[in-house]
């Protein structure tokens, strides 16, 4: 079995993480380099974060491999349901400030929410299938980054009832038994790697709407002004990501109380050592 040994034509996926950045260096190894029809391909929201896009141009640079940058560009023919329009770019020009994410959600007249992932379905696999689909691809293969250790995806992927008119799904880190722990330790032993949190609290998408609320108020706690693009989608659309409270306004608020009291409790510390924990989080 040669999980990693694969033909084209093949769209391999390139999210900018580091399990799809390990699935990228061990087909580039068993293939010694990148097979015919093959096409690496990153699609870019503008809304992923900047170590993000270092990692993703580190990569292609260290491992002199292309990589397809491309961006949402339209609807087709100006509606939802039809195919999107697409534009490449490059990690110097590419979106930092989530124009291609706003730009689909005014096309839609709506927010995404984790029953309608438009944001998934129109920026990502639906921009990658109209950049196979430009090369002249019918059909092809979706070479993705999920492991063994998510066998709930797995699944879903495998599924002969899936609609596979975005690629056929291939999935060489499952079917090589590769597991989270693997791909950490992958990256332990190589000259650099991505400049975020290991445990993926942060993720790729800054304040993804599918992350836990005390995930997006951990993050706001540092990085308050991020919280600002989202904030500006919910209040023109009227509405929130999510059916659940709060409003990305409230876990912002939630965000700065949380930020305060550290910082109180830090200061009581420093002055005196005798001052009873703040138990704010209670």
């Amino acid at each position: 079995m040669k999980p990693y040994v694969i033909e084209g034509p093949a769209q391999i996926c390139f999210s900018g993480g580091r399990t799809s950045a390990f699935m990228l260096h061990q087909i580039l190894a068993a293939n010694e380099g990148l097979p015919p029809d093959c096409h690496v391909t990153f699609e870019n929201t503008g809304k992923e974060r900047p170590q993000t896009l270092d990692f993703i141009e580190e990569c292609a640079l260290r491992w002199s491999v292309p990589v397809h940058w491309l961006e949402w560009d339209g609807f087709l023919e100006g509606e939802p349901q039809s195919r999107p329009c697409f534009r490449e770019v490059n990690f110097h020009n590419a979106a930092r400030h989530g124009e291609p994410f706003a730009a689909m959600i005014n096309a839609s007249t709506m927010l995404p929410n984790p029953v309608k992932r438009m944001c998934t379905i129109n920026l990502k696999i639906r921009t990658g299938s109209a950049f196979m689909r430009s090369l002249g691809f019918r059909e092809w293969d979706s070479v993705m980054g999920i492991r063994a250790d998510e066998p709930l995806r797995v699944a879903r992927m495998r599924d002969p009832a899936r609609d596979n008119t975005s690629g056929v799904p291939l999935l060489p880190l499952a079917t090589a038994d590769v597991s989270k722990r693997d791909i950490l330790d992958f990256w332990k032993r190589q000259p650099f790697d991505l400049a975020l949190d290991p445990q993926g609290d942060l993720g790729n998408c800054d304040l993804c709407f599918l992350k836990a609320r005390y995930k997006l108020v951990r993050a706001l706690i540092n990085e308050p002004e991020r919280a600002v693009w989202w904030i500006e989608q919910e209040t023109k659309r009227s509405g929130t990501f999510r059916k659940d409270p709060p409003h990305y306004r409230d876990l912002l608020r939630a965000a700065d109380f949380y930020r305060r009291q550290l910082s109180l409790a830090f200061e009581e510390e420093d002055g005196d050592s005798s001052v009873t924990d703040c138990y704010c989080g209670d």
